[in-house]
């Protein structure tokens, strides 16, 4: 959490603590402290100020994106009613916008936020699961066209090989295109 208003942090990290459980925050209030902290704890997401003493929530996810540029921005925001600069905001990679007006029930708003977040990651890792299984299966079948490679079979078993072999290739290349 990028936020330079103790009091404010204190109460956000209560409406999050609504929503999900077993959370870790970190709390920076500055971007030299919001660099640091990326070079020692992964976050799931970011939640920021828009208006901080000598930057801005922009240049947070500016340098967010440079290290983990899927990773979402909140934007929390008491001073900004300017709908232009919360559109700016958004275009510029903000994956939502709130304001602090009604902070003690920030977590409604919040709660869509976090499952919409969920839901994403959810999807990339099922994703990326099915890359791991296509990519374990062409390493299959590689490794069983290298070792045909380099086998020295008689002629009775040269046919019997084969099509075992083609079997397997098949089968792993039926799997990778359903």
């Amino acid at each position: 959490m990028v936020e330079d208003s103790i009091t404010d942090a204190s109460l956000i990290q209560r409406q999050i603590n609504k929503c999900v459980e077993d959370t870790e925050i970190r709390l920076v209030d500055d971007l030299l402290k919001f660099r640091h902290a990326l070079k020692t704890f992964v976050p799931d997401f970011v939640i920021s100020d828009y208006q901080l003493v000598g930057f801005n929530a922009l240049d947070v996810i500016n340098d967010l994106n440079i290290i983990y540029p899927k990773t979402p921005v909140i934007i929390i925001t008491g001073t900004l009613n300017n709908e232009e600069l919360a559109a700016d905001s958004i275009l510029n990679g903000a994956a939502a916008f709130l304001l602090k007006n009604d902070i003690n029930n920030l977590y409604k708003k919040l709660e869509p936020i976090f499952d919409h977040l969920i839901d994403k990651n959810d999807k990339e890792l099922k994703r990326l699961e099915k890359k791991r299984i296509e990519r374990k299966k062409l390493e299959e079948i590689h490794a069983t066209l290298k070792n045909a490679a380099k086998l020295d079979l008689t002629d009775e078993n040269v046919s019997t090989y084969y099509e075992k072999l083609i079997g397997n290739i098949s089968e792993n290349i039926k799997s990778l295109l359903s």
